[in-house]
């Protein structure tokens, strides 16, 4: 299908599409389209185009995906904010802006529309993108941040600039890691950005969403907060901040929601994106330390019957391997003192989202725990990593499962082993 559009046209695109610009050029979220250059929009994912000048695009869509607009879906608002931004930048420092909504309120579409915008007004701008059950960068179960060098219509298609481990869909049960990931992600942005603008996850009330989220604002004392709502849903959250931080902004008409199931499909596109490729490649236990586990972290002793066991530090008890349940005539001449015994059933970890860590425990690559190789005491892991194998020197683990190829496939309570 071929669609002409006017300078100073609006038009929606609803993915799954292929958009081609043959003529002239456009616009799509504060970053140029030119001719010859393509878009991929994918499953439940809607764009603007803006006609920069008069254009012509050829659309591989059902008719029904393009609908034309009296007036751009981008508020006024949003480009005054970036004149804001703009104008109170300090050379030097690095603004800090963090996005609150709940869930399909836009606030990724907003978050890469700004720092398109941001680019070309204070220089060098960063996503950090905590909402980890929708990653648009890096992994699914990661932080993942970009350091933009172009404007960008799709993060999902760009390398994240780093990574963190959460290891989950949600902080619930891992709060402590996923503020210390957003630690890490601001020093790290402190260094190579001008500006930040940080996504946040739409968990925004109860006990555990008004925690996280203030855990956030105290720690990355923004220098802007950004709430996308609908009525006021989230200015419990602000109450204690001065009014000039504070930016209002209404949730777009044209934001809908997104069914569970493309929520699903969206994640699992990212990893098996970030999948393509990958080799398996063991790594002795000799070679690295290990984190947010268990394993290895005690003395190594032998017990009659299982694949493995170490005795951990104080009241920690034993960590014990089997392959398969134990009896209790197979435990009778085990020591006394053994404490608590943490059992755990090898095989069990197959599938596990882990991180290669470096010996300054900086993420080289995420990876997928094929096997813990007790014979040859080695850990076989799936992973798209082409660097140096000598510079793993550590493996994080998280609780999520993936598939060889990336789809999802359970959990494992943190923990486990």
């Amino acid at each position: 299908m071929q669609l002409k559009i006017k300078k100073n046209e609006f038009y929606l695109l609803n993915g799954p599409a292929t958009l081609g610009v043959s003529g002239g050029s456009i616009e799509i979220i504060a970053a140029k389209v030119g001719a010859g250059e393509q878009v991929e929009v994918p499953v439940g994912k809607k764009i603007p185009l803006l006609g920069i000048e008069d254009s012509v695009c050829e659309i591989d869509a059902p008719p029904e995906a393009v609908s034309k607009m009296e007036a751009s879906s981008i508020p006024a608002e949003w480009d005054q904010l970036a004149d804001r931004i703009a104008g109170e930048k300090v050379k030097g420092s690095l603004y800090k802006v963090l996005v609150l909504g709940e869930v399909d309120t836009g606030k990724t579409f907003f978050s890469t529309y700004l720092a398109n915008r941001l680019l070309e007004k204070v220089g060098k701008t960063a996503i950090l993108d905590c909402d980890t059950g929708q990653s648009d960068i890096g992994c699914p179960g990661t932080f993942g941040m970009l350091v933009l060098k172009k404007p960008a219509i799709f993060l999902t298609e760009i390398n994240p600039t780093y990574m963190y481990l959460l290891g989950a869909h949600s902080p619930g049960l891992h709060f402590v890691p996923a503020l210390t990931g957003l630690v890490e992600m601001l020093k790290k942005a402190e260094k190579d950005a001008d500006a930040l603008i940080i996504d946040t996850t739409g968990w925004v009330q109860g006990d555990g969403g008004r925690a996280i989220k203030k855990a956030k604002l105290d720690i990355v004392q923004p220098d802007k907060v950004v709430l996308m709502q609908r009525s006021g849903e989230l200015e419990h959250l602000v109450r204690h901040l001065p009014a000039d931080k504070i930016v209002r902004l209404p949730v777009s008409k044209k934001a809908s929601s997104t069914s569970q199931m493309d929520r699903k499909e969206l994640r699992e596109l990212v990893s098996r994106r970030y999948f393509a490729g990958s080799k398996v490649f063991e790594i002795p236990f000799k070679q690295v330390f290990t984190d947010r586990c268990y394993f290895l972290t005690g003395t190594k002793i032998d017990l009659e019957g299982t694949l493995y066991a170490e005795r951990l530090s104080g009241w920690e008890g034993t960590l014990i391997f089997t392959s398969g349940p134990l009896l209790p005539e197979m435990m009778k001449n085990w020591p006394k003192d053994l404490g608590m015994q943490r059992i755990f059933i090898a095989g069990q970890e197959k599938g596990l989202m882990i991180a290669l860590l470096d010996a300054s425990q900086n993420m080289l690559a995420i990876g997928r725990l094929e096997e813990i190789d007790f014979l040859r005491d080695n850990f076989r892991i799936r992973t798209n990593y082409r660097g140096d194998l000598g510079k793993v020197k550590g493996i994080q683990f998280g609780s999520l499962k993936i598939t060889e190829t990336g789809n999802e496939a359970g959990f494992i309570e943190p923990g486990s082993f």
